[in-house]
C-alpha cells in the first residue's frame, strides 16, 4: 500500500508535467486521501480488525497521504458502535502523535527495498495506463468492460488464494477459534 501511494504520486507528477505540460510545480502535486480497506475487515473475529485498520492507516501515512479515514473494527457487523468509532479515532491520534512518522515528509525515502517496490509498481501502473491509452482512453475502456473485468479478475484471484490457503486471513482460514 505504501508503494502504491508513492508510485501514484510519481506517476501523477510525470503526467501533469509531461502529458499536460503543466508549468507550475504546485500543479504536479497530488493530494491524497486514504481510507482503510473495509473489504479487508472480517466478521469472524472482529477485534482483529483493530490491527488491520492500524497497519493500513500507518501504510497510508508512510505513503504520504494528507487525509485519513480509519474504519471501525465492527463495521462488518452493522453500524459501528461508539467504542469502535473511538478506537478508530485513537488509532489516527496515536499514529499522528506517538510514532514520529509525521516529523518527516517521506519517512521511508531512501529505503532500497521500498524504492525498488515503488519502481516496480510504477512500471506496472504505466503499463496499465498504456493499455488504456491503446484502447482509446478511459471512456473506451469503460465501454469495453476493461475496468470491470480487471476488478472482477483481481477479486476472483484474491478469493481463490484465500480458499487455497495461499493467502492467510487470520481468524478466517487460519487461527480459527
Amino acid at each position: 500500500e505504501i508503494c502504491k501511494l508513492r508510485a501514484a504520486r510519481r506517476i501523477w507528477a510525470t503526467v501533469m508535467r509531461d502529458r499536460y505540460k503543466a508549468k507550475n510545480p504546485r500543479s504536479w502535486l497530488m493530494r491524497t486521501h486514504v481510507q482503510t480497506a473495509g473489504c479487508s475487515l472480517t466478521e469472524q473475529q472482529p477485534l482483529n480488525n483493530i490491527i488491520r485498520v492500524a497497519y493500513q492507516a500507518m501504510a497510508g501515512v508512510l505513503g504520504g497521504c494528507q487525509s485519513l479515514h480509519t474504519d471501525s473494527f465492527d463495521e462488518t457487523l452493522g453500524l459501528p458502535t461508539e467504542q469502535a468509532v473511538t478506537i478508530a479515532l485513537r488509532t489516527q491520534q496515536i499514529i499522528a502523535h506517538e510514532t514520529g512518522v509525521t516529523r518527516t515528509v517521506d519517512p521511508l525515502g531512501g529505503s532500497h527495498f521500498v524504492e525498488g517496490l515503488t519502481d516496480e509498481m510504477e512500471a506496472d501502473a504505466n503499463q496499465i495506463i498504456k493499455e488504456v491509452d491503446d484502447m482509446g482512453g478511459v471512456v473506451a475502456g469503460i465501454n469495453k468492460g476493461y475496468f470491470r473485468r480487471s476488478i472482477a479478475e483481481a477479486a476472483y484471484r484474491y478469493g481463490q488464494e484465500i480458499e487455497a490457503s495461499d493467502r492467510i486471513i487470520v481468524g478466517v482460514n487460519e487461527y480459527i477459534d
